[in-house]
């Protein structure tokens, strides 16, 4: 799974993150890439919200997944897209999107492509 040491070690390198921004990592199955990107939490908010209002009702989850995967298939420069997705998912597990972003807000999030699933989790301290 997830190394939280070994990310804490590379997030140690990088400048903080700005006020009002989160900062993200994303890594594939096989850990062949990492993407690192700042948002700022305004916009990050409005592209969930938009992700979540074209979810089609039969198994979300399952599109959420598939399109995350879709997404890191197509390479880097979809990192927004997946960073979008990630919060879908989060929101599919709470169903509050203010405790989505109060709980982004409070730390560097990861999202962890695994072979049977995505993972979204803040990245422990």
């Amino acid at each position: 799974m997830f190394d939280d040491a070994a990310a804490r070690r590379y997030l140690a390198g990088l400048a903080p993150v700005a006020p009002g921004s989160v900062r993200w990592l994303i890594y594939d199955q096989a850990r062949h890439w990492v993407s690192v990107v700042d948002t700022e939490m305004a916009s990050l908010r409005q592209d969930c919200a938009h992700v979540l209002s074209t979810l089609p009702e039969e198994d979300p989850n399952a599109s959420l997944v598939e399109a995350i995967r879709e997404f890191l298939a197509e390479g880097p420069d979809r990192t927004p897209h997946v960073i979008a997705l990630s919060c879908a998912v989060l929101m599919q597990s709470t169903g509050d999107l203010d405790a989505v972003f109060a709980r982004i807000q409070s730390g560097v999030m990861a999202t962890l492509v695994d072979v049977e699933d995505v993972v979204v989790r803040p990245v422990a301290a």
